[in-house]
């Protein structure tokens, strides 16, 4: 397993509507078995394939990596096939490090897609990991979490996000 390479904001593959996946391939299960050591690295919860620069609709969401429980999930083609009840809840993305807001989410969400096997995978969940279900699905339709904000947060947000990049490359 290798750790990749996380694509900040600037990117524009994050801003790309992602590409639906035809075939499981040996390649895809090794890009997954890679971005769960990435996501584990950057002790995230989750992470899209494009945030890694690969335009493909596959996610990988892992709650237990703060108890060192891991049980990755990974869901190729996610849709959110029901949705219930609204939440507020802070959120941060390993692709826009050290910005955090409050978004709102559902509280209760049904995914489905097709696990690394091929098999069909219906998941109901809810509170946090429904909410990392829904950012990194998000990613895959070319969207961050501040574009949920109004401008004036979504502007001050990405202020902040620049002036730390600058002071990192100083």
């Amino acid at each position: 397993m290798s750790v990749l390479t996380i694509r900040n904001c600037l990117d524009p593959v994050l801003r790309k509507k992602c590409d639906l996946i035809e075939n499981i391939e040996e390649s895809l299960v090794t890009l997954t078995d890679d971005m769960i050591e990435t996501m584990y690295n950057a002790t995230g919860v989750g992470l899209a394939a494009n945030q890694v620069g690969i335009s493909s609709r596959l996610i990988v969401v892992d709650l237990g990596f703060k108890d060192e429980q891991h049980n990755p999930i990974t869901i190729i083609n996610p849709v959110v096939t029901a949705s219930e009840e609204e939440m507020i809840g802070q959120e941060g993305c390993l692709s826009i490090p050290e910005v955090y807001a409050d978004i709102k989410r559902f509280q209760r969400v049904e995914v489905k897609g097709v696990d690394l096997n091929g098999k069909d995978v219906r998941l109901e969940v809810e509170g946090f990991l429904a909410r990392a279900f829904q950012h990194e699905m998000d990613h895959l339709e070319g969207k961050l979490f501040w574009d949920m904000l109004g401008k004036v947060k979504r502007d001050m947000l990405k202020r902040k996000f620049k002036k730390m990049l600058k002071e990192m490359q100083e």
